[in-house]
């Protein structure tokens, strides 16, 4: 089947996309709402892009078509937000925190969603999560007709679950296992692992 893009709206396309491009890491926003409590929700179109500086992306769309999404918002107006990565233990928290809100109520109020203060940073993050990236705006671009945003993350700190580390040779190394990462999927689907393969890297010529 050849598909040309041309034919389909954008609403066909996004439904096309997301069942294809998997499975998808997560990135768990938490974020300043500016009214002392916190807001987060999940994006699944999440990726890193540079180690100098760290920066990591994610894209944010329109909440009910007609206002920026509250990550959006609160990134552009507060710098400072923290990405988890979800394991499937909470794939329900995860689910429930994609609920559209209004702006200023917070998932974690209503969700029970447990936090922890981080020392030296301004936001804290989720208890349960293993690993979480405290990262500052880095930059916004508007991308696409609605459009988009962009959003560029400077990670300055990365908290990662102690039992998922270990060390060699200077290189800290992260046991997958242990995170069990969280990985979205079309629809209302969702994946963990699996079967991992270890496949050596060609030598450098």
């Amino acid at each position: 089947m050849l598909i040309d893009c041309n034919q389909y709206s954008p609403d066909q396309l996004y439904f096309l996309m997301v069942q294809l491009v998997i499975p998808r890491p997560i990135a768990w926003v938490l974020s300043d709402n500016g009214n002392g409590t916190h807001n987060l929700a999940p994006f699944s179109f999440f990726n890193g892009i540079t180690s100098n500086p760290p920066v990591i992306m994610i894209s944010a769309g329109w909440k009910d078509g007609s206002v920026h999404k509250d990550t959006w918002v609160n990134i552009s107006e507060r710098k400072n937000f923290v990405v988890h990565i979800p394991s499937g233990e909470q794939v329900h928290d995860v689910n429930n925190s994609s609920s559209v809100l209004p702006h200023g109520v917070s998932e974690i109020d209503k969700f029970h969603i447990p936090l922890e203060k981080v020392e030296g940073w301004p936001l804290p993050r989720v208890k349960s999560a293993k690993v979480a990236f405290l990262c500052e705006k880095y930059a916004i671009h508007e991308i696409g007709e609605d459009p988009q945003a962009l959003i560029l993350g400077k990670i300055n700190r990365i908290m990662i679950d102690d039992d998922a580390v270990s060390q060699d040779k200077g290189r800290i190394l992260i046991d997958p296992l242990k995170i069990n990462p969280l990985a979205r999927l079309g629809g209302n689907h969702y994946s963990l692992l699996g079967k991992i393969l270890t496949v050596q890297r060609p030598d450098k010529p």
